[in-house]
């Protein structure tokens, strides 16, 4: 059985929007989330991949039997320094 692999993304109701960020419904609650620019190039890498809301990321993540998180890419750290008002990395 192929790996499952999700992006997780914050739900539109927790944060403002950034520069560049789109809506899409979460796959798994039809939330809406916020896709940085960044991200779009995880996308684009990762046919096929699914959007998910942090919620539902979560409740996954305590029922599965193993979870890998991968790290944030350099663009997306760039991209919440900048939000939080900081120098990128």
């Amino acid at each position: 059985m192929p790996k499952r692999r999700v992006l997780i993304c914050t739900q539109v109701s927790e944060l403002p929007p950034t520069l560049g960020d789109v809506k899409v419904a979460c796959a798994q609650c039809g939330e809406l989330v916020f896709v940085s620019p960044s991200s779009w190039t995880i996308i684009h890498d990762n046919p096929g991949i699914e959007i998910i809301c942090t919620e539902c990321a979560l409740a996954q993540a305590t029922t599965a039997r193993s979870v890998r998180i991968h790290d944030m890419t350099p663009a997306q750290a760039d991209e919440i320094a900048e939000y939080l008002g900081g120098a990128g990395g």
